[in-house]
């Protein structure tokens, strides 16, 4: 509809009907009005935030709410922020001189007190009657309304987005849902259901091109981070497998460093337990996904799925590491090691739920690259560097005990030949480094063994990535100097994958968790900067980064300032007082001091303010319930030798046979027994994975060949 210039005199009753019926779909006319738009002399109607009065019955609206009113031309939507209640009392002394009066009374005084209830509004968007027309009008003295999915929508330029719509939270409003009948729907207390809709998030602004990058704030085990974090990703997994307009899908994995327990390592692992599932469920105390959950994975269009390609990878734990031995070709043989995952510095190590888990194993070529990881900062002067570079780059020593005898040989050499120098290295830098390097192996405890290695056709950590893949790196129990060289080799492999174009997918989301740690505000290290590169230029080379802490203001303003979207959980009162906070009313700021999990502030690209939303739980089962169910001792889903059996053949690809024809064959047989056969055939399946691909080697003929020996004995 275009406006009619030649009615400038309209009546104002005319316009808003005129207004309302443009914008019907906008509006929850069944609910009616909730209050008026107010200005004051003092507190005027704004483009970016007006005031209105709140109707007595509409008991329903509070902070965060979406409602929409209008200007002349115009609708204008906005989030609801703060409250106050107004009256005509000068100060608190005329309240309580009054009610001493009325309590002397006996009777109810004719007269109340008047009070208002007014609310701040934050605009969100305002659309003009014709769409050539951008309009920042204040509104006008008119009737509030409750806002409509659809005037959510297009509120957080939904419209105007260049990708995928991908669902981030599940925004509830004040007013009722209705069947369709035109009643109000009721829960099963009788309680009125109140609206919802998702607040979506732009592809190409939350993965690239145009931005990218997201990063979570709130405080340790209150802010529900990390389950936001693989809520979202299941979803951008499953919104980008489905063609956009142009018929086109993309192909997205993750990468992920498990730093606190057993957060991500039981990923593949249902949070809605099947039928015969659901007392094991109970017994460990594992939380199921409840009605509301379903019921806001149904309004997103999703699937509550667990992700189906999880790797992890792992390293030794200290001491357990393999090592070559004495032979100058010495190398470590990872294919062929007996027993790997229970080695590991995993707590997923039971051999049945091990297929998925790989070993992390380094010689000291790889460290080479890192020097200020190998040793000490004082440590470190030109002389140092200038001998790692000759035993790295001019003789290309690749194992540490390569350099141990090199350096003991050239020691011995300067002592017989009383010379002070050895290749122009001085014969104390030579001394000082043979030392250091000797502490090697207890220094990097678990990650680097003495020899070469060959993997062999084991999957590598820093390999290209499959779509869908979800790539977990488990450093929760590696010591300070593990975890660092790891999360910084990994990633600056992943990087430079991205610069060469071999990432195997169309996009890659790095999820790094205590950002503040490794992007500290401030610092220099080659892991900063390279997150500081990826911020800036990931989104042009399919690179993505998550990133999630407990301080914001400690992470590295250049990260910051390069994500497009950021989602804020509680926070502590130390912590809100930072400026990194300082673009938030302070009504929201308190709202944040106290806010329960599963509810987060999301900040968009797209959103001219940010938005309050809930999120249901993760669709798959929580770490610690997921070690209670699959790891520990006395599991409740892999008590019975035959599943275990079971499990461990599926996850190594084998489909061709049932879970009876498995218990038939286990019959008779010990846990003991079946789990030595466990063993075996995964480190026989590790070296044939080619094999098992291409239908050349049957894992379950192998397996029927251990049972049937096992059960001969």
């Amino acid at each position: 509809m275009t406006l009619n210039d030649s009615e400038p005199n309209a009546s104002r009753t005319a316009q808003l009907d005129r207004l309302i019926a443009e914008f019907g779909d906008y509006i929850d006319q069944r609910a009616g009005p909730i209050g008026r738009v107010v200005g004051s002399e003092r507190e005027p109607a704004g483009s970016h935030q007006f005031f209105f009065w709140a109707s007595d019955s509409a008991r329903t609206l509070d902070v965060g709410h979406i409602v929409i009113t209008f200007s002349e031309d115009a609708a204008v939507i906005g989030v609801v922020d703060e409250p106050r209640r107004f009256s005509d009392l000068r100060s608190f002394l005329d309240d309580y001189f009054d009610r001493h009066i009325e309590d002397e009374l006996a009777d109810e005084p004719p007269t109340r007190r008047p009070e208002i209830l007014v609310f701040s509004v934050n605009v969100l968007a305002t659309r003009h009657l014709r769409d050539d027309v951008t309009s920042h009008r204040p509104p006008t003295g008119g009737p509030v309304y409750f806002a409509t999915p659809a005037a959510i929508d297009y509120a957080t330029g939904v419209h105007e987005f260049t990708g995928r719509a991908i669902p981030a939270l599940l925004h509830t409003n004040g007013n009722p849902e209705y069947n369709e009948f035109g009643d109000r729907r009721l829960d099963a207390d009788g309680q009125v259901i109140f609206q919802r809709a998702p607040i979506w998030l732009d592809e190409d602004y939350l993965l690239g091109p145009e931005a990218g990058h997201g990063n979570w704030t709130g405080q340790s085990g209150l802010a529900t981070k990390t389950s936001h974090v693989l809520f979202l990703i299941s979803a951008i997994f499953q919104k980008l497998q489905r063609p956009n307009a142009l018929g086109e899908t993309r192909r997205v994995a993750t990468l992920m460093f498990n730093v606190k327990g057993p957060d991500l390592l039981w990923l593949d692992k249902p949070a809605a337990p099947s039928p015969d599932q659901a007392e094991a469920w109970r017994r460990a105390n594992a939380r199921p996904l409840r009605e509301q959950d379903l019921a806001a994975y149904a309004a997103m269009g999703l699937e509550p799925n667990p992700f189906e390609k999880l790797q992890i990878f792992a390293p030794f734990k200290p001491g357990a590491q393999p090592n070559a031995g004495y032979g100058q070709n010495a190398t470590v043989h990872l294919g062929s090691e007996r027993e790997v995952v229970r080695r590991l510095n995993t707590l997923r190590n039971r051999p049945e739920e091990s297929a998925n888990v790989h070993p992390i194993l380094w010689d000291i070529g790889s460290l080479l690259f890192y020097p200020h990881k190998l040793f000490e900062f004082q440590d470190l002067d030109d002389k140092l560097f200038g001998l790692i570079y000759e035993l790295r780059d001019g003789m290309k020593l690749r194992s540490l005990q390569e350099i141990q005898t090199t350096l003991g040989d050239a020691i011995e050499e300067m002592e017989r030949d009383d010379r002070s120098d050895w290749r122009g290295h001085h014969k104390a830098t030579v001394s000082k480094a043979r030392n250091r390097f000797n502490q090697m192996l207890g220094k990097f405890g678990g990650l680097l063994t003495d020899g070469k290695v060959d993997y062999g056709t084991l999957p590598k950590v820093d390999q290209s990535f499959e779509d869908h893949e979800v790539r977990v790196v488990d450093i929760a129990h590696c010591n300070t100097n593990v975890q660092e060289v790891l999360v910084s080799s990994i990633i600056g492999e992943v990087w430079k994958m991205a610069e060469e174009g071999t990432l195997g997918v169309d996009k890659v989301i790095v999820f790094v968790d205590e950002l503040n740690k490794y992007a500290t505000s401030g610092s220099q290290s080659a892991l900063r900067n390279t997150l500081v590169d990826i911020a800036a230029r990931g989104r042009h080379l399919n690179v993505v980064l998550f990133g999630a802490q407990q301080f914001r203001s400690k992470v590295d303003d250049e990260i910051l300032g390069n994500c497009g979207t950021s989602f804020y959980g509680r926070v502590g009162d130390e912590e809100i007082t930072n400026a990194s906070y300082r673009s938030l009313s302070e009504n929201t700021k308190t709202e944040l001091l106290g806010l329960p999990k599963g509810r987060l502030l999301a900040r968009h690209a797209h959103f001219r303010s940010p938005l309050f939303g809930e999120f249901p739980l993760p669709p798959s089962v929580a770490g610690s319930a997921g070690q209670r169910l699959f790891n520990d001792a006395g599991a409740e889903l892999t008590i019975r030798p035959a599943e275990a059996l079971f499990l461990a053949m599926q996850g190594l690809g084998e489909t061709r046979v049932s879970m009876a024809e498995v218990s038939n064959y286990c019959d008779g047989l010990s846990s003991v027994q079946v789990t030595e056969i466990i063993s075996l055939i995964e480190t026989e399946a590790r070296g044939k994975a080619d094999l098992i691909r291409a239908n050349r080697f049957s894992v379950w003929a192998q397996t029927k060949k251990h049972l049937i020996r096992a059960r001969s004995l």
